[in-house]
């Protein structure tokens, strides 16, 4: 790995030498157009999509702002190396990671086998897609409570090499460079980015470089191959959460046990996948992956040190058929995908108060575990008209998800060494669709989905793995009302949607900044969701796009006892109730850009007793970009931005159920960044 981080490197520096674009190719960034709106028209009620000049419109340090447009969706960010994501609820608990969702990057898995994402490291410039699915609906990417993340790279049919540097408050720094070649059969895109920031909390450096390396071939008019692969290298300060005093008071400060420790994480991660494509016929398409990820981590905290190595292999495979049915057009899906991750899980005693005031020192082993962990999964999918205006698709995925752990440090008799499995699912999927006419269609559906315990919820206080565990499961029921009006200039969406989980894995708090995962009881997920765009256009030169989305819920505990406490009946702990977003985006004569977004976020419950709640508010970010043409192959872009125009002063992320300890107040929040600007300047040279 690190010849080939060393080849990229040299590869972005000769890059670097030349007159370059800037990341986003101003020949292709545009607003939205009658041809988002017909795609977003098309498919399913639960899927949504951002673009890259959605995802561009900040300081490319966070994908959060955008995600947050998307109904149901719920991205918090306690720092850059700080994330989590819940869908419709579902992962609302989770402590430090995302899980009970699946992340893709061009058809290659990116979760681990029990389900944990990391989308935060993924540098913003390399995507050039985002595809949502909310809920279990997406049966061909398997078992998935909370949804599906895709991510389409960039790859272009043009030559160019491009250079951006961002620069912006709290010593932000970020500079990327990418050179991309189109030449007949072939294509590739190799990206460096280099993004570091001083943060604005105490203990919050973060330094990450990623190599990326995008290409295709096209081995005969009817199959491909294409080969993507990904290095990141970070270490990653953490401030932690605070306590709501010094949330209003002192917001800047790190918690005292982390400042103390200097506590961070730093890992090297990397994936490499390879998928071929064909077609057979007119009707018959193919498409395999094989894949492999890797991730060497090591994170001192004030309470231990982790040490976590992970190696993961993978296959995937999809046909797709084409047939009649009926009369109408149809398809038939198959495929199958299997995933094994080997976990090496070390822990030890972090002697950081003898060390002077140095930060971390490494004690004594305390546990030592190495588990593995594979899934298989099957799915099948049919997708009929039944008629000219009724669509039906059928779908059918089954999953076994087994491990087994060697426990290398404990004696015989406390020993965990053995082999573990999971019960085999059925998860069924049912879609139908009526359009009224070209403009107006309902749909209705009914599926199931379930999430296994992370890694990270088995481990117990005492470093081992429990193994009674059991997965979520969950029934979603939604029916959604898409229509386009007025030729394509407005598109209005409306979905409602019912889910109950059972097996609710919780995260009880042992100790300070410690926590364990249980089976708790259930939670119902009922809500509404909506979302209207419109194109504005006056003649060629003005293009204006408002928007507005929005998210109502009313989730809650329908069985959860903790510990002999009750708390059936209260709102879902870590979700807000309601979400709105609303901008607009504006562009004159393909030279002047501007966006404006406003996210507005309701009160969230921090603790399951519904005692303490997270402030509701609203923050605004603001872009302008001019880009301007230099000479016939080169080309500029410059913006200025401010994000948190109003300088609101809000919890970007919580840790539900904190408990203080020796008579402090519990540190429910991370605090939100205050106003801050930033700026680029780009370059794009075409050969």
């Amino acid at each position: 790995m690190k010849q080939f981080s060393i080849i990229i490197f040299f590869i972005s520096g000769i890059i670097f030498s030349q007159t370059q674009k800037d990341t986003t190719d101003l020949e292709e960034i545009k607003l939205k157009t009658s041809l988002d709106i017909e795609k977003a028209y098309q498919v399913d009620s639960n899927v949504s999509f951002l673009k890259q000049e959605d995802l561009l419109q900040s300081n490319q340090t966070s994908i959060a702002p955008f995600l947050n447009k998307i109904p149901g969706v719920y991205m918090q960010q306690g720092g850059v190396n700080t994330a989590k994501i819940n869908i419709r609820g579902i992962g609302a608990r989770a402590q430090y990671e995302t899980n009970r969702l699946k992340l893709y990057y061009n058809n290659i898995p990116l979760s681990t086998a029990n389900g944990t994402s990391i989308l935060h490291d993924i540098d913003l410039t390399t995507i050039s897609e985002v595809k949502v699915v909310k809920g279990p609906q997406a049966t061909e990417f398997g078992a998935g409570l909370g949804g599906v993340i895709q991510l389409t790279s960039v790859l272009r049919d043009q030559n160019y090499a491009e250079s951006e540097l961002l620069f912006g408050s709290f010593d932000l720094l970020k500079q990327n460079y990418s050179l991309n070649v189109s030449e007949r059969d072939k294509k590739i895109n190799l990206t460096y980015n280099n993004l570091s920031s001083g943060g604005f909390r105490d203990n919050s450096n973060y330094q990450r470089e990623s190599y990326f390396l995008n290409s295709e071939w096209k081995l005969s008019e009817t199959s491909k191959l294409q080969l993507v692969g990904q290095v990141v290298q970070l270490k990653g300060y953490i401030p932690s959460s605070l306590s709501r005093t010094d949330l209003e008071e002192n917001p800047s400060k790190a918690a005292f046990t982390w400042g103390q420790a200097k506590g961070y994480e730093s890992y090297t991660r990397g994936v490499v996948g390879l998928n071929y494509s064909n077609q057979i016929g007119s009707d018959i398409r193919q498409n395999t992956a094989v894949f492999t990820n890797i991730r060497d981590a090591y994170e001192p905290r004030p309470f231990d040190i982790l040490e976590n190595e992970n190696v993961g292999i993978g296959l995937r495979h999809t046909s797709e058929i084409d047939f009649e049915l009926f009369g109408f057009s149809s398809k038939l899906g198959l495929g199958g995908e299997f995933l094994r991750d080997d976990y090496d899980v070390s822990n030890y005693e972090n002697l950081y108060e003898e060390n002077n005031g140095q930060g971390y020192l490494q004690g004594d082993l305390r546990s030592d575990l190495t588990q593995t962990r594979q899934y298989i999964e099957g799915f099948a999918t049919l997708d009929a008209s039944l008629s000219k205006n009724l669509r039906v698709k059928l779908g059918l995925a089954t999953n076994k998800t087994s491990y087994d752990i060697q426990d290398v440090f404990s004696s015989p008799e406390n020993s965990q060494t053995g082999d573990y499995n999971y019960d085999q699912v059925w998860l069924p999927n049912l879609v139908g669709t009526y359009s009224f006419n070209d403009t107006h269609k309902i749909s209705a559906s009914v599926s199931k989905g379930f999430s296994v315990p992370t890694v990270e919820q088995s481990l117990t206080e005492e470093g081992v793995f429990n193994t009674d565990l059991q997965p979520e499961k969950g029934w979603n029921y939604e029916v959604g009302y898409k229509a386009k009006w007025f030729g394509d200039k407005l598109f209005t969406e409306v979905s409602a949607y019912y889910m109950d989980v059972e097996n609710l894995l919780v995260a009880r708090r042992v100790a300070e900044d410690r926590f364990v995962g249980i089976n708790a009881g259930s939670t119902s997920h009922p809500g509404l969701e909506f979302s209207l765009k419109s194109n504005l256009n006056y003649k060629s030169w003005l293009r204006i796009q408002p928007y507005i989305s929005g998210s109502m819920n009313f989730y809650e505990f329908d069985e959860f006892v903790d510990q002999g406490e009750s708390f059936s009946g209260n709102d879902l702990t870590g979700v807000p109730s309601s979400q709105f977003t609303f901008g607009l985006d504006a562009q004159v004569a393909d030279k002047v850009f501007f966006y404006f977004q406003t996210n507005a976020v309701s009160e969230i419950p921090v603790n399951d007793a519904n005692t303490v709640f997270a402030d509701s508010y609203a923050f605004s970010n603001l872009k302008v970009e001019y880009r301007l043409p230099l000479f016939n192959e080169l080309s500029a872009r410059i913006n200025l931005s401010v994000n948190n125009v109003f300088n609101e002063k809000y919890a970007s992320s919580i840790v539900t159920n904190a408990i203080g300890f020796g008579g402090s107040e519990p540190r429910y929040f991370y605090p939100g960044e205050p106003r801050n600007y930033f700026g680029s300047f780009a370059l794009n040279f075409a050969f």
